[in-house]
Parts: structure tokens; sequence; C-alpha cells
């Protein structure tokens, strides 16, 4: 995550300290009692992908840490498909009680600049909680591959065309824009091919059925065990979990992606539901052991208040409109 960004979150928090309180006040005798008995049963995690992916995996991390401070299941329910906006629908329909939260992911703040309508309004319909991490995409390519470097793939890419393919988790999802910005940045037209979430991609990627995918963190324990080949990373700086591995931006200037993934409640929840919430992600995006997971899985933590999320998230839907409007993405 860049210093802008950790600065513009840093600043969100600290504003958002005594609003925050001042919420939970107004919230009255009720709603206070009610977070105060906040859980009360298991709660439902939904995922907007497909069981096996980056989001999948740090849901059911997180899952088991908020278990543990609220002493009831948390559940994680895989509600794939819509480019995340069937999860996402799911949640802003649901209950506003706290027991139905959506994980959000970077794709939810594209998703409103790719489709005319779309059945809730994200920065209206979903309220912000909390957010969880950040981490790259990892340009990876098959084991037995010929391209060694990204200097390789690019070459090829240049000399090739349209007959080289790549992967996505789907269309229009950050990998897809990886892909078309790669394809900008050399000229290239690469055939890019969509599939339901990264773990499909990526194991039409083992089988050398494409050529490359920009796939999430799930992909790291492969890349580790020299089952796949990194060329690249696409944060801006190099990860610590790869540190041999090169950002990008080391070879192509200002290309640059990440994927943040961030904890959301439907609208109308009460404050002190959603305060009480975000108390316990804080609590445990400080654990030890939380930490070194997060770290085995090349994830940074990213502490926030709900209105510092909450700008976050806007600031995030305007990145990627102009986003998507430069590379000319747009789904019916």
């Amino acid at each position: 995550m860049t210093s802008e960004r950790l600065d513009s979150l840093q600043a969100a928090r600290m504003a958002a300290i005594g609003a925050a309180a001042c919420a939970v006040l107004a919230a009255g005798p009720a709603q206070a009692l009610a977070a105060d008995a906040f859980p009360s049963r298991p709660v439902i995690l939904v995922v907007p992908y497909a069981p096996g992916g980056g989001a999948d995996i740090l849901a059911r991390t997180v899952a088991k840490y908020l278990g543990r401070e609220w002493n009831q299941p948390v559940v994680v329910e895989s509600r794939a498909g819509g480019g995340t906006t069937i999860g996402a629908s799911y949640v802003a329909r649901a209950k506003p009680d706290g027991y139905t939260l959506l994980i959000s992911v970077t794709q939810h703040a594209i998703a409103p600049s790719l489709f005319k309508q779309l059945p809730y309004d994200y920065l209206k319909d979903l309220a912000p909680v909390a957010l969880l991490s950040d981490s790259p995409f990892i340009l990876t390519v098959p084991e037995r591959s010929p391209y060694g470097s990204l200097s390789d793939l690019l070459t090829a890419l240049q000399r090739k065309g349209s007959s080289m393919n790549f992967g996505s988790s789907g269309p229009a999802s950050v990998p897809h824009l990886a892909g078309e910005m790669l394809n900008q940045a050399t000229g290239a037209k690469a055939t890019h091919i969509p599939f339901p979430g990264t773990a499909p991609a990526f194991t039409a990627l083992l089988g050398e059925q494409i050529d490359y995918l920009f796939g999430d963190t799930s992909v790291l324990p492969s890349v580790q065990a020299g089952k796949v080949k990194a060329l690249a990373v696409t944060t801006r700086d190099r990860s610590p979990a790869l540190p041999d591995v090169p950002a990008m931006s080391e070879t192509i200037p200002g290309f640059a992606l990440s994927s943040w993934v961030g904890l959301e409640a439907p609208a109308g929840t009460p404050p002190a539901i959603v305060t009480a919430i975000n108390a316990t992600v804080q609590k445990i995006l400080k654990d030890p052991d939380l930490l070194k997971a997060f770290a085995e899985t090349a994830k940074v933590p990213l502490p926030s208040t709900p209105a510092g999320y909450g700008d976050f998230r806007k600031a995030e839907v305007e990145k990627f409109r102009a986003l998507t409007q430069k590379i000319g993405i747009k789904l019916e």
C-alpha cells in the first residue's frame, strides 16, 4: 500500500474516533444493550467468490479469530457470481442486525463503473465496518513456461500478440484489468479467458491451458513450492513474502494494483453494533498468530475505523471509474 493511501486512512481514522464514540452514545440504551449482547448466535461471512481463492482463505482465517473473541461460530458462506455482485446484493438485502456480513473486495469498488444497473448501491446499501488487509496480485506462468522473467513475457507478447492468452477470476475483475493494462503497456492484444474465481483459473494455469495469470495470494504456496513461476507482483513495491520477485512498476512505471479486503454490513445496521464489530476486528488484527497467517499469504493488515473505511471506499470507486474508462471495459 502506498504512503499516500496509508496517510489518508490514518487521517480518516483519527477524525472518526470522536464520531464513532458519539454514534454509540446517540444510539441510545436499547442499541447499547444490543451491542453488549452481540453476537448471541452464529454470524455469517459472505464471500463473493468460489471457495479456494484468496478472499475465501482470508475469510476463514478471520472467521476463526472472530469466533474465538465472540465465543460464537462464524460461518463462511460462498455466494459467487456476477462479478462479486451476487454476494454484495445478498448482504445488502439481509436483515441489518450484524449477523450477515460481507467480505468486501477491491472488485466491489469496480462494479459501479461496469454495470448500467446494479441491484444495490454499493456506497449506500452496504455499511463500512472495517478494512482487513491489502495484498498484491502475482503474475504467474506455468512451471514449464519458456518465460522466466517479466521481460521474457513482454517480448513474447509483442511478438505473438493475440495468439497468447491470460486468465482471470472473471470479466472486469482486477486480474482482468491487470491483463488489459499489460496489453496497453505492450501494445499487444493477448486474449482474455475469464473463470468463475481464482481457483479454477489457477487450475487452468497448472494445466497449461492459459499462458499467464494475475493470481491472488492463494497461489503463493504453489509459487513457493515451485509448481508455477512468479514473474512479478502488482503492488507498487516488492512484497515481503516474495522479496526476490520484482514489482511490475520496476519494468512498467506506474503499473500498480492491489487487492484489499474489508468487512461490510447491510445499511441500517445499528451504529453501536458496527462499532462493536470494528473493535473486535481491530483487536484480532493485532494478534501475533493472525499477523503471522497474514504474512504467510502476503497480506498486510489495515487497521481502520468505520468512517475511515467509508472514505477509503469512496476514493477507490472514483479511482476505478477513471481506470475502467481509460481501458474501455464495460459490462451490461
